[in-house]
């Protein structure tokens, strides 16, 4: 219901800066760190804005990515440090990763989807058996709250979307650095497949690794020609898909809390779309 609707406080690129920190950044050290190609955009900017915040960068080159690190002077408050713990990013181990729980800007919110599909995120080019040039954009993590806030800021933005998990095996895996992997977590995946959608999220984004930026522009040309889908489960309007009821089941007695709210009268659990008690229905 908030869709279209959104704060005034933070900017693009602190949302760029956030959103590649969730994605290859270090928060649960004393000092913050990244990880990526030396030569790609988004390790350039993580320089230039650690710079103007006051911050040292020392890189560690570890084979061909490089570690980089933002060290502060003794005795004060490293100010990347703070712009993290500002949108409450600070600490986050991955699997817990979670987006800003506060009312910001749309610039914010677009810089910081491109700041997570530069890092976590790929865009896949496909041709179907009959020859038909189709794609995706996805974007993976193991945190099930950060796909779930990523796939909701999406549908904000009008990108309609599905998340899909990849149940890993969890038995005795390879061995890195003399440790055996003993369990994986699952990776939940949020894909942008429909054209429209894809067409949408290309004039959104604002990628800086080269080669992801120019695959997204060459996919978002290739579907631009699709026309937005009428049928009944897709509704009619582009940015929207819906879902059908396959089983209703009877649960037990239980209290209930009726809910009214404005304008429209409607509000979302669970990921449906429910009326408030003025119309009669009642959400549990």
């Amino acid at each position: 219901m908030t869709a279209g609707h959104f704060g005034t406080e933070g900017e693009s690129r602190s949302g760029y800066f956030v959103g590649a920190m969730l994605g290859d950044g270090g928060m649960t050290s004393c000092t913050p760190e990244f990880h990526g190609d030396p030569l790609d955009g988004a390790v350039q900017f993580m320089r230039v804005f650690a710079a103007e915040h006051g911050c040292g960068v020392r890189e560690i080159q570890q084979g061909s990515i490089v570690r980089l690190r933002f060290p502060f002077r003794a005795g004060h408050r490293n100010p990347v440090t703070n712009c993290l713990r500002r949108f409450g990013v600070w600490g986050q181990r991955c699997e817990e990763k979670r987006l800003p729980d506060l009312n910001l800007s749309r610039e914010f919110w677009i810089g910081c989807l491109s700041g997570l599909i530069d890092t976590d995120g790929c865009i896949r080019e496909r041709v179907n058996p009959r020859g038909t040039a189709h794609g995706s954009v996805e974007f993976a993590t193991v945190s099930p709250g950060l796909a779930m806030q990523v796939s909701d800021t999406l549908l904000r933005l009008g990108v309609a979307n599905r998340v899909r998990v990849n149940q890993r095996k969890s038995s005795d895996g390879p061995s890195v650095n003399g440790y055996i992997v003993r369990s994986r977590r699952p990776i939940h995946i949020v894909e942008i497949s429909r054209a429209t959608a894809v067409v949408r999220l290309a004039g959104l984004l604002d990628l800086r690794i080269g080669y992801k930026a120019l695959k997204l522009k060459r996919l978002a040309s290739t579907v631009g020609h699709v026309a937005p889908a009428k049928s009944e489960m897709h509704g009619y309007d582009e940015s929207v898909a819906l879902d059908r009821v396959k089983d209703v089941s009877v649960s037990t007695v239980r209290r209930v809390f009726g809910l009214t709210v404005n304008p429209s009268g409607l509000f979302v659990v669970n990921g449906l779309v429910m009326g408030d008690t003025r119309g009669g229905l009642v959400a549990s």
